[in-house]
């Protein structure tokens, strides 16, 4: 069903080297786009589209959750509303009113009554994480999205989940009425109910029949019941993911509708997808259908409850309409052709900015636009089509298979004008001493020793299970560490041996070798070649100038229940772009007040990596920021 557990990585298995159906859709737009914006992690400014979406999908899952009562008029007030204001110290709304649920008309009736809070509430998330967003767009705003959007988006899913509660009256419940009213949810995976305990990834939850379901033709109440979806549970903080077995690929759905015998797959969409990027919803949910189906005898799938049957569809919701756009599933063969090419893809993504010189090449593909509903209009102008979908790239000003005109655009925009042209920009960014260019920070290196101590599986600092161990020669010990969960694998359990394609760096004071899929270990007598480093000269910090193009934020729950938090930035020396990052404490005033277009010098900064590329992280005691306003 739904949710299994990550392999290798307990609940938070999370990794910019798996690839993901968003990931695969912006590499498709173009491979670099998806190197500058996945990779390395460089972000754009925040638009209100951008957490719009998200936002109303949590509105429309947590309604969709909803339990009324039936026997007694059921209180008009949104459980949604109130878990949402709870999670952040806020009072609970209560309800000023009743309606009797007795056929769908007076559930559209509540879900019309209860609609105005939901709009409230939306609209207070959405100003909370326009202000925590670290880089706003300077010419929008959230105060531009007016409550009669959020209604019309709201609007659009209830009636189409209304529809899915039509059609399963219509059709006497069901094959699994009996089981509903024997004994509530079947499936492996139950669809979350507020009025339910939640089910963790990896859990079997049986359930108890609720009271209102009846003997003879079915009731509205049931109908509501037995077509509610499985969606994302707000109160589960554990990834809720479908993960490859192997652990290359993940994907997380929005909606599994399974009430008619068949499994549809749903996606949500807060637009009427009339924009070229509504191309990428068909291969995005293609590979739901690929993940779903070799996550079938997942070990990770808890056991007992109904699979859920055949899956039937393919749908998108597009919320502005509304309107339901249909793809159809591939059949065996071509499915089989597709995850081939798939797993080309990732391993051609693993390779990306391996070294300074090897990035993913710059490919972008035409510009599609759509009616409403995600038709797509055909292209008369391939070449002035690419140049739209450059036009929209994180990275447009840094590309060199940019189109010229595009990148001077963007380049003109990223340049102080007290430098008068990007020329004398890219001349003033060179590095002065102590600090050297990105591009020389040391990637990959060869050490030898002996190899001791093993540990783990045990959550890194990112909550990823991984695998470690120590080199040792003479007095001088370094902590070897997989990058990421199950990056390497087994580490051998002892002796000498020479490790090769490592990459050095620094964590809590202690020096750090990290191992992935490109590193090696080989017996010291099978590499008579090779150039090694000596441990106690392993480089771990970085001295570092140029200026941010780029901020982030992010935070979580790692797997032993402690929270966790990070800011980035990322910096240019008009040559090369690193990630900066600060976790925790070492997110201090200074850091936080870092704006896109400072200027900034980073002293004594920890070496570290992410998923096979460079990551500056900053040191709370010995780091040191120099920062010119912009």
């Amino acid at each position: 069903m739904p949710v299994v557990l990550p392999p290798g990585a307990g609940y938070l298995g999370k990794s910019r080297r798996r690839i993901s159906a968003s990931g695969l859709v912006t590499w498709e737009r173009c491979p670099r786009q998806w190197h500058y914006r996945r990779r390395i992690g460089l972000n754009d400014a925040i638009v209100p589209e951008m957490i719009i979406g998200l936002v109303v999908e949590d509105a429309l899952c947590g309604l969709y959750m909803e339990r009324f009562s039936s026997d007694k008029p059921t209180p008009i007030v949104s459980t949604w509303v109130n878990h949402s204001r709870q999670g952040d110290g806020l009072q609970k709304i209560e309800s000023s009113a009743e309606l009797q649920i007795s056929d769908i008309d007076s559930i559209n009736e509540w879900l019309e009554i209860v609609l105005p809070t939901l709009v409230g509430e939306v609209q207070r998330l959405l100003k909370k994480k326009w202000d925590e967003s670290p880089w706003k767009s300077n010419q929008r705003d959230i105060s531009e999205v007016d409550d009669k959007r959020i209604e019309n988006l709201l609007r659009g899913g209830i009636n189409l989940q209304i529809e899915e509660v039509q059609n399963c009256f219509n059709n006497e419940g069901g094959p699994y009425l009996d089981q509903f009213r024997e004994s509530g949810d079947p499936f492996t995976i139950p669809a979350p109910c507020w009025d339910e305990n939640p089910a963790k990834p990896g859990e079997y939850k049986s359930r108890t029949a609720g009271k209102g379901f009846k003997s003879g033709s079915i009731t509205a109440w049931e109908a509501w019941e037995i077509a509610r979806p499985w969606v994302k549970d707000p109160r589960i903080l554990e990834p809720q993911r479908l993960f490859h077995p192997d652990g290359w690929a993940a994907g997380e759905l929005d909606l599994v509708h399974r009430w008619d015998g068949t499994v549809r797959i749903c996606d949500i969409k807060a637009s009427a997808g009339t924009s070229g990027y509504s191309v990428g919803l068909v291969n995005q949910l293609r590979f739901y259908q690929w993940l779903w189906s070799i996550t079938r005898t997942h070990s990770g799938r808890p056991k007992g409850g109904i699979n859920g049957g055949e899956l039937s569809r393919l749908e998108g919701w597009y919320l502005v309409g509304p309107h339901r756009k249909i793809v159809d599933i591939l059949d065996e063969k071509t499915l089989g052709e597709e995850s081939s090419k798939w797993k080309n893809i990732h391993q051609q993504m693993t390779l990306s900015g391996l070294h300074p010189t090897h990035m993913a090449p710059a490919d972008p593909s035409p510009w599609i636009k759509h009616q409403p509903g995600g038709k797509p209009l055909a292209v008369d102008d391939e070449k002035a089509a690419k140049k739209l979908t450059c036009e929209r790239c994180t990275a447009v000003a840094f590309c060199d298979g940019s189109p010229e005109v595009i990148r001077k655009i963007a380049q003109s925009s990223i340049t102080p004008p007290e430098m008068g042209n990007f020329e004398n920009l890219v001349k003033d960014l060179v590095p002065k001493p102590p600090c050297t260019l990105i591009s020389n920070i040391p990637r990959r290196l060869n050490v030898k020793g002996e190899i001791k101590g093993h540990w783990g599986p045990l959550p890194n600092h990112y909550g990823e299970d991984v695998r470690g161990a120590t080199i040792v020669v003479g007095n001088t010990s370094v902590v070897i560490e997989e990058m990421g969960a199950d990056s390497f694998g087994q580490i051998p359990s002892s002796g000498e041996f020479a490790m090769l394609d490592v990459a050095p760096g620094l964590w809590r004071g202690m020096t750090r070798l990290y191992l992935d899929e490109h590193s090696d270990i080989r017996n010291i007598g099978d590499t008579p070649d090779v150039e090694f480093t000596r441990l106690g000269l392993i480089p771990t910090k970085a001295n570092l100038s140029g200026q941010v193009v780029s901020r982030g934020r992010n935070s979580g729950v790692n797997s032993t229940g402690k929270p966790w938090a990070m800011s980035t930035c990322h910096l240019w020396d008009g040559e090369s772009i690193v990630e900066v990052v600060a976790f925790g404490s070492a997110i201090n005033r200074t850091f936080q007040q870092i704006k896109v277009g400072d200027r900034v010098r980073i002293l004594s900064a920890e070496l570290g990596w992410r998923d096979g590329v460079p990551q500056v992280r900053i040191n709370p005691r010995n780091t040191r920021i120099e920062v010119k306003t912009a």
